[in-house]
């Protein structure tokens, strides 16, 4: 019997990623492809839509994309911006352990580019011979880091098989013992399977586009025709059926790879994302040693990424690394306990102290006493209580005591940050009007409130007596330490240990940051 073959033609699958109509688009096209010799080319465009505002919208962008191991790189071409070193650059690396080439756009510097649409050709050639229905696997992942320091990523894992200009149609391997035969194509299409122009079977696919026929077993090597009709539309693909020996082949070779693929480019999404987060993490309270770490990871992270070849356990070596730096400098200084961190409850003046004297001391001991009569020196805030009374940022009682168990005011906590500060009086003009002039704490509230790191309870009324919460002294920490909160990369990355908040919480994202978590 005559086989058909579908040939080569320039037909694309179109795959996108997109963040929304006014976010950064990308889409890959791959070719159509049914059968390719060894040797024979391909080509892919990398097709990269930026929106209106992008220059003012974001700091850069990358798009890394991982080449199916039958692909070999056999070079490049950008359209709508000029490769400047340091700036625009496209750079390739192959991973050594799979053979599989990386392709990477960088852009850092987005008022070089002068084109919303950036195309990247990537030209490849097929190692071996691509036989039906052999579908070969790309996956892309796009990195941008915004004006605001916010840090996004997300990936997507393709397939490249037969699409008209209009529509997509894809099956599953048909071997000689099978009795179904099952894809996806158009919603709602009605899909007829022919062979030597004969209707054999016919259905229609559900709302997602799914489908499945009833077949009697055909013979390897006869070939079948499948269309697919939706509206006016319709398409067809060509499709020689395969040894029934070759089913066990097929599922064991899936096995083994398992993840492998998929893995190698997720690796590196993650190591991009540590590294552009570890990027925006602030270093003042970090050791020399643990700062001069942390940039160095950062540097080998981006090195990995860019490398023209490199091995998995690099990878893996790599990311270890970036993320017990990241650990070291952002370090946990506030933590519940028993599975809870009860962000509703008061804080005490010992748990003030204790968070002050971490954020002054960091890893260090403080061996000096208090001189509060009620601080006793084997109580587990003692240490931390003589730290800050050393510093002369809280102050004890007349009759001198320190109360550590005494629940602290909000205006208590203003004067000891104001005094752990030291901030610059701001012309703004703060009035809270239950804070009145001549209150006891009222230059250090209106000072913090103008410079952004207290607020008011409501817009009008600081309730400096009201006690201060810790989801409050959360976020407060947060500000102090110029720990900037990345919504997604926590979302990725961080795993909520506490019962008693959830992302429905206001301060979710802080309590998360501050503990380091």
């Amino acid at each position: 019997m005559k086989k058909f073959l579908l040939l080569l033609a320039c037909l694309f699958m179109v795959f996108g990623l997109v963040y929304g109509e006014e976010d950064i688009q990308v889409t890959l096209e791959q070719p159509a492809i049914s059968r390719a010799k060894s040797g024979e080319s391909l080509k892919y465009n990398l097709v990269v839509k930026l929106p209106d505002d992008y220059k003012n919208k974001y700091e850069s962008f990358s798009v890394t994309v991982l080449m199916d191991g039958n692909l070999s790189l056999d070079g490049t071409g950008l359209e709508g911006a000029e490769i400047t070193a340091g700036k625009i650059e496209v750079k390739s690396t192959e991973v050594s352990n799979t053979s599989q080439n990386i392709v990477t756009l960088n852009v850092s510097d987005l008022d070089l580019v002068k084109n919303k649409i950036l195309n990247l050709e990537i030209k490849t050639k097929v190692k071996e011979e691509i036989k039906s229905s052999q579908n070969l696997k790309n996956s892309f992942v796009l990195s941008y880091v915004d004006k605001k320091g916010k840090t996004s990523s997300a990936q997507k894992d393709l397939e490249s098989s037969t699409k008209a200009q209009n529509g997509s149609l894809n099956i599953d391997d048909v071997y000689a013992n099978s009795k179904k035969i099952t894809g996806k194509t158009e919603a709602d299409s009605t899909i007829i399977l022919y062979m030597d122009s004969k209707e054999i079977s016919k259905g229609k696919a559900d709302i997602k586009g799914n489908f499945s026929l009833n077949i009697d077993p055909i013979k390897a090597g006869e070939s079948i025709r499948i269309y697919s009709f939706f509206g006016k539309e319709s398409l067809y693909l060509d499709y020689i059926v395969k040894d029934a020996e070759d089913s066990i082949k097929t599922k064991e070779i899936k096995k083994d790879d398992g993840d492998e693929i998929v893995n190698a480019i997720g690796k590196l999404g993650k190591l991009n994302d540590f590294s552009n987060f570890a990027k925006n993490l602030p270093d003042v309270n970090a050791s020399k040693e643990e700062s001069a770490r942390l940039k160095a990871a950062i540097a080998n992270a981006e090195y990995i990424v860019v490398k023209k070849s490199v091995k998995d356990e690099e990878i893996d070596k790599t990311l270890k690394e970036i993320q017990e730096s990241v650990k070291l400098v952002r370090k946990p200084y506030m933590v519940g306990s028993g599975g809870n961190f009860k962000p509703n409850k008061a804080m005490k003046r010992s748990e003030v102290a204790q968070v002050l004297s971490k954020i002054i001391l960091g890893n260090k001991e403080y061996k000096d006493f208090s001189s509060f009569k009620d601080v006793e020196e084997e109580k587990w805030y003692a240490q931390a209580v003589a730290c800050v009374e050393s510093k002369g940022l809280i102050s004890g009682y007349e009759n001198g005591t320190f109360k550590p168990e005494k629940e602290i005011t909000r205006a208590e906590f203003a004067m000891v940050i104001y005094n752990y500060l030291n901030p610059d009086d701001k012309n703004k003009n703060i009035n809270f009007k239950d804070v009145p002039d001549d209150f006891w704490a009222a230059k250090a509230i209106n000072t913090l409130a103008a410079n952004e790191i207290m607020v008011g309870r409501n817009k009008n009324e600081f309730n400096p007596n009201a006690k201060l919460k810790r989801c409050e002294a959360a976020v407060i920490i947060n500000k102090i330490l110029d720990r900037k909160v990345d919504e997604e990369f926590l979302n990725k990355y961080s795993k909520n240990p506490y019962k008693d908040i959830d992302k429905n919480h206001w301060a979710y994202y802080q309590v998360l940051e501050v503990g380091g978590i």
